[in-house]
């Protein structure tokens, strides 16, 4: 998963609304952030869009009547993800040099040193699928999240690339150049690749699933608390109510051995039976709760847990075979009066595909331990920058 994939949500649905109709082979003509849409007769979708007209929005809720909002979690885009993912429409790019520009690591772009110049020498081409994946994590009654996430695995090592996904996103925007096709890819290569994604993804949302579940299993122990105590509140009220209707019942009683007149006590009687009536039923449900309570309440932990359960959905909604050159990148670096030549293994779209270490201790070059020039070493800003 690519950070990018979490921070473009809602580019990524405004480009995943275009790039799939596109592949039913749609028309659209934009006018600010209302597309209009034309599809052929025989376009292969279920959804009646020939003639209708888009807008990109924040709140689905604020489109006008007849018009379809593109906006995370409208109901259209859900639609348009349904539909992509029965379909999962394929297509297919090849990144070269021409198209994609060097892309440095954090090590160097965040460094002291300069890169005085820079040439990549492709020698062989790679190949990768990036899906893009409509992720939904929800419960029934509180949590719910609706994401577009791009994964990228490549088909020799079938590792994840980050960064590819990263420029796959950038690459489908619609101020870049139109690339050229790539290769296609068979079938069940595509089955295989999107099995790693998902396992991927599944694997990187692993931590937001467990601490949505965390927060769902806390406001469903929060429920069941409310309703326990709600139900002990009531047990008390039941047994102050019987406790009362016994010494109204005492009373009616002494009125009746006491009635000195017959009336008097025939109504005596019928107000005794209907205490005891109405005792009878309070003490019914005073039962009722304390086997509740006694058992901890089985059936009302059973509906809360249901309605808390957590639900995760991962359905891949459209997948590209990438091909990309895979090469040398030379690298002259210069700081103050020294420059030096650095050559390192780099893929188009991806960066820089091994890992860097200080040429004096070993550690490994990061954003937050960038390159700098030591001499002829190249050596870490925070770990051997003397």
């Amino acid at each position: 998963m690519t950070d990018a994939a979490l921070a473009v949500t809602e580019r990524a649905v405004e480009r995943f609304t275009e790039t799939y109709l596109k592949s039913l082979g749609a028309e659209i003509t934009k006018e600010g952030r209302q597309w209009t849409v034309s599809l052929p007769e025989d376009a292969p979708t279920d959804l009646e869009l020939d003639g209708a007209v888009l807008e990109i929005i924040d709140d689905p809720n604020d489109v006008d009547e007849g018009v379809f909002a593109i906006a995370p979690e409208s109901p259209f885009v859900e639609r348009l993800l349904d539909e992509a993912a029965d379909r999962t429409p394929t297509g297919s790019l090849a990144l070269t040099g021409e198209r994609v520009d060097i892309h440095l690591p954090p090590w160097l772009t965040d460094s002291p040193v300069d890169v005085v110049d820079q040439t990549f020498t492709p020698y062989y081409d790679r190949r990768a699928v990036c899906a893009l994946f409509h992720v939904g994590i929800e419960t029934v009654s509180e949590y719910q999240r609706e994401e577009l996430h791009a994964v990228a695995i490549d088909l020799n090592d079938h590792e994840e690339r980050p960064r590819l996904a990263d420029t796959y996103l950038e690459l489908t925007d619609d101020e870049q150049p139109e690339l050229d096709e790539g290769r296609a890819i068979d079938e069940q290569e595509l089955t295989d690749a999107l099995d790693v994604a998902y396992t991927t993804l599944e694997n990187e949302l692993s931590s937001t699933v467990r601490e949505t579940r965390e927060r769902a299993t806390r406001a469903a122990e929060v429920e069941l608390d409310e309703y326990r105590q709600f139900v002990r509140q009531r047990r008390d009220e039941l047994s102050d109510e019987i406790d009362s209707l016994t010494t109204r019942i005492e009373d009616v009683t002494e009125t009746i051995d006491t009635a000195s007149q017959q009336e008097e006590r025939v109504e005596a009687l019928r107000k005794r039976k209907e205490l005891r009536a109405e005792r009878d039923d309070l003490r019914s449900e005073l039962d009722d709760l304390t086997t509740k309570i006694e058992a901890g309440f089985p059936d009302k932990r059973q509906e809360i847990q249901e309605r808390h359960a957590l639900t995760v959905r991962l359905r891949p909604v459209a997948a590209t075979a990438v091909s990309y050159e895979r090469g040398d990148l030379d690298l002259t670096l210069g700081a103050d009066e020294t420059t030096i030549s650095k050559s390192y293994g780099y893929a188009l779209g991806v960066g820089v595909v091994e890992e860097v270490a200080c040429d004096r201790c070993g550690k490994q070059l990061t954003a937050e331990n960038p390159l700098d020039i030591d001499g002829k070493q190249t050596v870490g800003a925070a770990c051997c920058d003397d």
